[in-house]
């Protein structure tokens, strides 16, 4: 279980600090001093792995579930309705990539995901 924890740890850093770094470094400066083709980039792999990130969480989280029998806790119920939330910001973002309200909402709902998962890794 060592390594699924791992590995549903490792995806979430990638998936939130990636979320930040965008937002607070790479966005603000490619629009300060780059093109539109280089936010496209960065956005596109971005997105990449965060797509494989998220296939990691769901799969190990799944897996952490289970495992714990944490299936019946209130705070796991809580932490997938803001995946939902998530899931559904992301799409509207890849609608409207521009929009920055949307990359601010997803981070929060992410950050509230996290705290979520720490309050389920101690019981």
């Amino acid at each position: 279980m060592t390594v699924v924890r791992y590995l549903h740890e490792l995806s979430f850093i990638f998936f939130v600090g990636g979320q930040l770094l965008l937002s607070l470094a790479v966005t603000p400066a490619v629009r300060r001093h780059g093109t539109d083709a280089a936010m496209k980039e960065a956005a596109k792999r971005f997105g990449m792995g965060s797509a494989v990130a998220l296939l990691v969480l769901i799969a190990t989280g799944i897996a952490m579930a289970s495992h714990f029998d944490d299936w019946s806790r209130d705070v796991l119920h809580i932490k997938l309705g803001l995946v939902v939330v998530v899931f559904v910001l992301l799409g509207l973002h890849v609608v409207r990539p521009r929009t920055r309200g949307l990359s601010l909402l997803m981070i929060a709902v992410s950050l509230g995901i996290v705290w979520c998962g720490v309050q389920l890794a101690h019981p």
